[in-house]
């Protein structure tokens, strides 16, 4: 096992890291950094390090997309998408309590640091008058938030995900989907259910006004509600649908989505300056450099060829490390983006144990990672949410913790029916 000690030594040290807030992009270069120092390398192995990750294809095209979703979704923002989307929603559904669960559900389609506090107001909005507590429009918010982190290309996190584990992006949303599926049955059966057989029995469920009555359309019927929605989110709809049926990267529909995006936008004085400034995030590409760097520092050690079989010399199942290690890291930074970054280039030695991919795997470590970042209190939208909705955290957190549990079971369930290596 002491072929694994300057992995240890060095996750040791990321691990006080970000236990001491340090920046998750400076974490993993010098996690690369130690992990390099400690394998017994020097300078020159670090330039030729650096060197390959730069000129990676794989990197360079993740650069490339993070800058193209930053920029989406300032273009949406500018269009009213939120707005739009809201009235919408407002005139279609006539049952208050689901559209606590919708609005931050629909909204959450386009990643956003922080975004529960967008739909935090709208969730608000629509609890008036209605039997629910705050705590439980808290729940709903955040949980609700939170649907799409499984499968949609345009989180941080799967894109990883993908590009570090190999598999194809449309096989992996259809890898993943099951898991939001399961994750909206229990977001229902937990917090959606209880709130709205409370306002049946009292019938409190009628849609209230988020604008004067004269401005609203009366009898706005399903379908044609349908279509208006639809050509609003039409931008997020063609990539979904490029991305699975063409099995295309998503570089390109992003590309041609945010020209399309541009071409529509009013322009005026200080356009070009203020969409620049929103769309370079330096901490989110400074992560993805980051994490390239450890992945490319990693594979140079050799140490990924030896896990699988120190693993099983030890006689500890890689169920355990695939749900353990992840989880941990979830906890730790509250980010399934971070969790995916610090984790995969480890495992995919365990995915692809035998010579073969294994989805199993590859789903279970993405869902621990995830529950660990759910209930981590370290996670942004945790904070903001608890703090608009002037919460309690520990009975917060208790209740969150169940559907929480009760998804990793059922998750693990069906990795081990889609295959873990032993």
């Amino acid at each position: 096992m002491y072929q694994l000690l300057p992995l240890v030594v060095s996750i040791l040290i990321l691990i006080a890291l970000l236990v001491f807030k340090v920046n998750l992009g400076w974490s993993l270069v010098i996690a690369s950094g130690s992990l390099l120092v400690f394998s017994g390398n020097g300078l020159v192995e670090f330039v030729e390090i650096v060197r390959r990750t730069a000129t990676d294809g794989q990197f360079l095209e993740i650069i490339g997309i993070v800058l193209l979703i930053n920029l989406l979704e300032e273009l949406l923002r500018r269009a009213a998408y939120f707005d739009r989307t809201l009235q919408v929603l407002q005139e279609t559904f006539k049952n208050r309590v689901k559209i606590t669960a919708v609005f931050p559900a629909l909204f959450g389609a386009i990643p956003a640091i922080g975004g529960a506090k967008l739909s935090a107001p709208l969730v608000e909005l629509a609890a008036k008058g209605l039997k629910i507590t705050r705590a439980e429009q808290a729940l709903l918010n955040y949980w609700f938030r939170h649907t799409w982190e499984f499968c949609s290309p345009l989180f941080p996190g799967p894109i990883l995900a993908i590009y570090l584990s190999g598999i194809e992006t449309g096989k992996y949303i259809l890898l993943m989907l099951p898991c939001t599926i399961i994750f909206v049955v229990l977001g229902h059966l937990f917090f959606l259910r209880p709130v709205l057989k409370r306002n049946q029995e009292a019938g409190q469920t009628d849609v209230i006004s988020v604008q004067p009555q004269s401005q609203q359309e009366p009898g706005v019927g399903f379908w044609k509600a349908s279509f208006r929605l639809i050509k609003i989110v039409w931008p997020v709809l063609a990539i979904m649908f490029i991305v699975v049926v063409f099995k295309r990267s998503i570089l390109w529909p992003l590309l041609l989505t945010n020209l399309i995006l541009l071409y529509r936008t009013p322009k005026g004085k200080g356009f070009v300056h203020g969409l620049t400034k929103k769309v370079f995030s330096f901490q989110l590409l400074w992560m993805v450099i980051g994490v390239f760097l450890f992945k490319t520092t990693f594979e140079w050690t050799g140490i990924p060829q030896v896990i699988p079989s120190l693993l099983a010399g030890a006689g500890i199942p890689s169920y355990v490390l695939i749900i353990v290690f992840p989880l941990m890291i979830g906890l730790l930074t509250g980010l399934p983006s971070a969790v995916v970054g610090i984790t995969y280039p480890i495992l995919v030695p365990v995915f692809n144990h035998g010579g073969m991919l294994h989805l199993g795997a590859l789903m279970l470590a993405f869902v621990a990672g995830h529950v660990g970042s759910m209930l981590s209190p370290l996670h942004v939208c945790f904070v903001l949410t608890v703090d608009y909705f002037r919460t309690e955290i520990l009975p917060f957190w208790k209740r969150l913790f169940y559907p929480q549990a009760l998804e990793l079971i059922v998750i693990f369930v069906l990795a081990y029916i889609l295959g873990i290596p032993g």
